[in-house]
């Protein structure tokens, strides 16, 4: 959550801008920059509530510029609250990305200071103004600081002379190097058109970039090497091309991103499915969206590769400690992997003995880092706060593993026709169908998914982005529970969307009894049925079980559309971020 974009060199204004566009899927509830121009040595700032989108006005000339953009947790957003904080003295600037947990007890051993903001933030400017005045050295008296700080915090400091400070904890910082330039964000997308070396800071690193040198100092003090990585991101997939929004273009080319998810490491994937078929027990994990695909993936482990598999919220891995021993493996699947619950999980399971593995869609992730089987999820940049592309493409992998665990080879010939079947039904007649079911769902209160085996997480994938876009309130139930108390809820016109498979007898009951209680089915099938209200045909596929990832998609197009006829942006629904940094 929240978002930092830093760079030093020449005229580096209007690149910070752009790269903290990139970056408002972390937070977009406000903004802010702060620069020196060279020559004057003197800090200037601007911070705003208003849409960064709308932003237009470039900044004056600087060769220092520290920007962010807020997800905010302490403090509600108003322009005070806005990052970055600056010192009383303007000698400094200070963006941060955390949460301070102790920032109560150090207020109260400051004593009486007049606070502009109601953020955690501005402590760590108060004990920085402070700790400059007693120590000998700028980086002495940070370390002071951050040696004060108690819960997961990142911080950059840019000081009047275009010295700039940065520490990693918790949140990423990536620092990158251009032509003369250099970069510190939360995220190597902010700077890619400017550079692909990267070098990911560890946690309780420190940075120093003064001038044209840059050093890095491990969490020892340690000066440590700059070792470069290139990291490539396609800019074609940065852009809208020619769609309104992010959401409707990333959920249009993922008849391109499945597809790409076989290109797997070979050689890694195989290690994994000897764990996965050894016997040993899987405990496959995430928070949000990326635990619904966990029980997916775990659903297709137990299915098709007769895996011991269970999903658990990354949130609640505590509770299935007595069920795991030292050398079975947990599977952590994150987008960002930089999910803060989903790194909690994984440094529980490490401390239970099991082997990490990790399936994460953003390069140089702390995810990765900790992981002795990484691997990516081939989907590209996805900007949209909702995971779609992203979300489609971890099921695939899960769908892989599994016939990998069982010995069959027919994975790459299915994804392949299912890939195909997409580009087809990708297409303009399909998406109106649902665009029009969208325009009759928007004045109830309440939406209901029933579906049961792989269907049943794909409802629950559903209701999630159904939420999460338009804000209708729409819940997920297996539709075995439907006669144990589920029924209750059904009233005349309540919209029941049932997922039904092929020659699927039990949905279609579940439909005559939803049905019998005047509710209005919307069924998602392959097959129409006088039982349905209206008929949404899923995609074909050649082995049944794939539809686990091609039943997701029909849900995503109607939570875009319920979104864009809300009068919501999709991209950016209100209260949410999609790097959860904080707990």
């Amino acid at each position: 959550m929240c978002g930092i974009m830093a760079c030093v060199g020449e005229d580096v204004g209007e690149i910070a801008v752009r790269g903290l566009k990139r970056m408002q899927y972390r937070g977009y509830d406000s903004y802010g920059f702060a620069w020196v121009d060279g020559r004057n040595q003197a800090i200037q700032t601007r911070r705003s509530i208003d849409s960064l989108e709308e932003f237009t006005d470039p900044l004056p000339e600087c060769t220092a510029v520290l920007g962010h953009t807020r997800w905010a947790t302490h403090g509600g957003v108003s322009l005070e609250n806005c990052h970055p904080h600056t010192a009383r003295t303007m000698e400094f600037s200070l963006a941060h990305n955390g949460i301070v947990e102790n920032h109560q007890q150090l207020k109260a051993a400051i004593g009486d200071v007049i606070y502009l903001s109601e953020t955690d933030t501005e402590v760590i400017v108060r004990l920085l103004e402070s700790a400059l005045c007693d120590l000998p050295s700028r980086l002495e008296a940070f370390r002071s600081v951050i040696s004060e700080l108690e819960g997961r915090n990142t911080i950059v400091v840019l000081f009047s002379d275009g010295e700039m400070l940065g520490f990693r904890e918790g949140s990423p910082l990536v620092l990158g190097q251009g032509d003369g330039q250099y970069f510190l964000a939360s995220d190597v997308l902010s700077f890619s058109q400017q550079t692909d070396r990267c070098f990911a800071l560890g946690e309780g690193s420190i940075v120093r970039i003064k001038g044209a040198g840059v050093e890095v100092f491990n969490n020892r003090g340690q000066v440590q090497q700059v070792k470069w990585e290139i990291i490539e991101l396609p800019e074609s997939e940065t852009g809208k091309d020619d769609y309104a929004h992010y959401m409707l273009k990333e959920i249009m080319e993922q008849w391109q991103s499945i597809a790409r998810q076989v290109n797997v490491d070979a050689t890694e994937i195989s290690r994994l499915s000897d764990i996965c078929g050894s016997g040993r027990s899987i405990l496959v994990t995430g928070a949000g969206g990326a635990y619904f695909t966990s029980i997916q993936i775990a659903w297709l482990l137990r299915v098709i590769g007769g895996v011991r598999a269970l999903a658990v919220p990354a949130y609640e891995i505590d509770s299935v400690s007595t069920m795991f021993e030292a050398g079975d493996l947990v599977l952590a699947i994150s987008q960002s992997g930089e999910t803060a619950d989903t790194i909690s999980a994984v440094d529980t399971a490490r401390s239970w003995g099991l082997r990490i593995a990790s399936l994460v869609n953003m390069p140089m992730s702390s995810l990765t880092r900790m992981s002795e089987f990484k691997f990516a999820n081939q989907s590209g940049p996805e900007i949209c706060v909702l995971s779609t592309k992203s979300a489609s493409a971890q099921v695939t992998f899960g769908y892989l593993l599994a016939k990998k665990v069982a010995g069959e080879t027919d994975h790459q010939q299915n994804i392949d026709q299912l890939s195909q079947e997409l580009s087809q039904y990708l297409t303009l007649a399909n998406v109106r169908i649902i665009q029009r079911l969208a325009g009759s769902l928007l004045h109830n209160r309440h939406i209901f998914l029933l579906g049961r085996g792989l269907y049943s997480g794909t409802a629950r994938i559903g209701a999630l982005n159904i939420k999460e876009a338009s804000y209708v309130h729409a819940e997920a139930f297996s539709a075995g529970e439907l006669k144990h108390g589920v029924i209750a809820l059904i009233e005349r016109g309540t919209p029941v969307i049932l997922f039904a498979g092929r020659d699927d007898v039990y949905m279609l009951n579940v439909a005559a009894e939803v049905r019998s209680r005047g509710a209005r089915v919307i069924a998602m099938a392959y097959e129409n049925n006088p039982l349905f209200d209206e008929f949404i045909k899923l995609p074909d596929v050649s082995d049944p079980l794939l539809a686990a990832v091609s039943s997701m998609i029909p849900c995503q197009l109607l939570a875009y559309y319920l979104s864009i006829q809300s009068g919501v942006n999709p991209d950016k629904p209100r209260n949410l971020a999609k790097s959860v940094t904080v707990q």
